[in-house]
């Protein structure tokens, strides 16, 4: 399978400049192809990484990931912003509700009114039933042993009405309320009378996390998917793949280091993280080289919270605000959303994991679901080779 890389890497790799990297297409020792947006210009990895082998004494540097292209109409990621459908997600977080963002990822369409999912009264008892039979707790496990029960029996349905049942159900899984928008229910699992400002956080955070093209938990969806797994199946996969340190866990790191910043300062807490982390969660982005677009909206919504708690709230803004003005200067290096995330679950008092991130995505992977079964199937297959 043909591996693509973007011009900045591709030049990051060759060491040469962009116009050097267009020479080379234009004498057809690299192959140039066209992304999904028709406007990005991807470059074969082979060539770049064999051309930098001839032209340097020095062997070609590792790839990072390995890299399979995967057509989709689902989300566009480009330097300056993040797309669902063709709609800025910036402009969705501040304008429409994670229900109304869910729709259009799933019909491509934005509905006017908030829609309502129906609750599965019968099935709510059943989970709770199996929830108190293998004692879970942690809220990934719920959420995954919701989805199975859901896909127990035959059930037969198409991905989007898998989503909505599991969404409607998420937060009383969680032990929240039956009834209420999904961000309210989901505050109300952690606070007993939310106020608006953090439900409209959650609802927002909901809308920035919903999708992020083939994210890690995302094509392990879509793996699942190409052998025909059914809907609910495919959404567990997705929930126990999510919940990785390196992925949604992230931001519970970043929370972790805030409350150390609180204690002994921004630049101790990270020269402690260095100590024994390789890769520092909450800052730096493979996809967006300067910032992330998703941080200043959440960034927003975190503010606003902390506005309603007083002291504590003004107190714990300046440690978050400290950290990330330190990063910059000592990594070079802007936060991203999961920095903004866990700066929310730290500033409001709330348990580290709590799975915004996992409910949100929920959304984007019924999305690909469908797109994948249109798709032939057993399409993924990996080669290995001997070491």
């Amino acid at each position: 399978m043909t591996t693509w890389v973007r011009a900045d890497e591709a030049v990051r790799l060759l060491g040469v400049s962009k116009p050097t990297l267009y020479a080379y297409v234009s004498r057809g020792m690299i192959e140039r192809h066209a992304a999904v947006d028709g406007r990005t210009s991807l470059y074969a990895r082979a060539d770049v990484e064999r051309l930098a082998a001839r032209t340097r004494s020095r062997a070609p540097v590792e790839r990072p990931t390995i890299d399979a292209q995967v057509t989709s109409a689902v989300t566009e990621l480009h330097d300056a912003g993040l797309v669902y459908r063709r709609r800025p997600v910036v402009e969705l977080a501040r304008t429409a509700t994670f229900e109304q963002v869910a729709e259009l990822l799933w019909t491509g369409a934005l509905p006017d009114a908030h829609p309502t999912w129906p609750f599965d009264r019968d099935a709510a008892d059943r989970i709770a039933g199996a929830l108190s039979a293998v004692r879970v707790g942690a809220p990934l496990t719920k959420l995954a042993l919701a989805a199975t029960v859901l896909g127990d029996g035959g059930t037969v349905d198409d991905p989007p009405t898998a989503a909505r049942r599991l969404l409607a159900l998420a937060p009383t899984v969680l032990g929240g309320p039956r009834t209420g928008d999904l961000a309210g229910r989901l505050a109300r699992v952690y606070v007993r009378r939310p106020a608006p400002e953090l439900v409209a956080a959650f609802d927002r955070a909901l809308i920035l996390l919903a999708d992020h093209e083939l994210a890690t938990s995302t094509l392990a969806v879509r793996v699942a998917v190409s052998v025909r797994t059914n809907p609910y199946a495919a959404l567990a996969v997705g929930l126990h793949t999510v919940g990785g340190a390196l992925h949604g866990g992230a931001a519970a790191h970043v929370t972790a280091l805030l409350a150390d910043a609180e204690r002994e300062g921004a630049e101790a807490a990270l020269t402690g993280a260095f100590g024994w982390r390789q890769r520092l969660a909450g800052f730096g982005h493979s996809i967006y080289r300067n910032e992330d677009p998703r941080v200043a909206p959440m960034m927003e919504s975190v503010r606003a919270v902390a506005a309603t708690a007083g002291q504590v709230g003004a107190r714990r803004l300046a440690v978050v605000e400290e950290l990330a003005a330190a990063g910059l200067q000592r990594l070079g290096r802007h936060t991203n959303i999961d920095f903004a995330l866990g700066g929310l679950t730290y500033i409001a008092g709330l348990p580290p994991d709590v799975p915004l991130f996992a409910i949100a995505r929920i959304a984007g992977w019924a999305a690909h679901d469908q797109e994948e079964r249109g798709e032939r199937p057993v399409r993924y297959r990996g080669l290995a080779r001997s070491r």
